[in-house]
């Protein structure tokens, strides 16, 4: 059982509501020392409140801070489960690829709850799946799976923490890992949406769901980061190789604040790469990358209503 420091929980709190002395020219820096100091004194459990929910999640775990800093991050998940909802007439099976502490899945039941049936979460770090474990205990609801996912069932590199809030493939040391197809038949999950947030081993997840692709057709969020993909020695095109491959040709774009950036209907090659340049260059925003939606070209759901995002403008939980 995880228990909570109740003298860093209240540290923890007291500087998330404070977020915005981050950037500010004097104080700024003073907010920063306080916040790395409390990780590094005391890296173990904290409570927040998430979502209208009060959980356990490690010191410093970074999504508290991102959902009160970017009020529409997260935005094109939230529309594209609902939009799917509606388009399939009824509630959705959700796989959360990379489900970390559950912040994903505490968003979605605060915002469109009635639009999801069952939840299935994936987490590869030992870490972060006993916060899982702890902040989504109902078995009937949340179906948890502790597992690394590969284009294969076979090894891959193991999981580095980047920040506390983030574990990448980039370990110098092998685990073992399971390729999606295989872990939906052992389990019978036949899935309607597909969010994957692996850091840069989105492609290799995207391989390793072929078949799943091929027969269900499901909706697909991911996150598209060259910058990830280069640090775990994947390639940025394979998502779309694949994807293409078995009938997705509508992709849309948002921004890693979760702002709509643009539509791409034909696969563009070459404005694929210019795009990997910007992430790259580090000029244009730090860790810039893209959250991406793609749709089979048979779906049901419709990009234009995924661009609006007025459901989305009417969340009932910001953070």
């Amino acid at each position: 059982m995880i228990e909570d420091n109740r003298f860093a929980s209240l540290v923890f709190n007291a500087l998330l509501k404070r977020y915005k002395l981050q950037h500010h020219k004097i104080l700024g820096p003073v907010w920063q020392y306080l916040w790395d100091a409390s990780i590094r004194i005391y890296p173990g459990p904290v409570s927040v409140n998430v979502h209208g929910r009060r959980i356990l999640v490690n010191n410093g775990h970074s999504y508290p801070l991102y959902a009160r800093r970017f009020l529409h991050w997260n935005n094109p998940l939230i529309v594209l489960v609902h939009e799917s909802a509606a388009a399939l007439s009824r509630a959705v099976i959700l796989v959360d690829i990379g489900a970390s502490v559950g912040d994903t899945v505490l968003l979605l039941e605060s915002n469109c709850s009635s639009d999801v049936r069952k939840y299935v979460c994936v987490e590869g770090d030992a870490d972060f799946f006993r916060y899982l474990e702890a902040n989504l205990n109902q078995p009937d609801r949340y179906e948890l799976y502790k597992v690394m996912l590969s284009d294969s069932d076979s090894v891959m590199p193991s999981l580095v923490r980047i920040h506390a809030g983030t574990a990448s493939a980039q370990g110098e040391s092998t685990v073992p890992a399971l390729s999606f197809d295989n872990l939906m038949a052992s389990s019978g999950i036949i899935p309607d949406v597909i969010k994957i947030d692996v850091d840069g081993y989105d492609g290799k997840v995207l391989s390793g769901m072929q078949k799943t692709l091929e027969l269900h057709k499901p909706a697909i969020i991911f996150e598209w980061d060259p910058s990830l993909c280069k640090k775990t020695d994947n390639s940025w095109k394979q998502h779309f190789d694949i994807l293409t491959k078995f009938g997705y040709t509508r992709f849309v774009w948002f921004s890693k604040y979760g702002d709509f950036s643009h539509f791409m209907t034909v696969l563009d090659a070459d404005a694929i790469e210019r795009l990997a340049e910007v992430c790259l260059s580090g000029e244009h925003d730090d860790g810039w990358h893209y959250d991406i939606v793609a749709l089979h070209g048979s779906s049901a759901v419709s990009d234009y209503r995924l661009a609006l995002q007025e459901f989305a403008k009417h969340r009932r939980s910001w953070y």
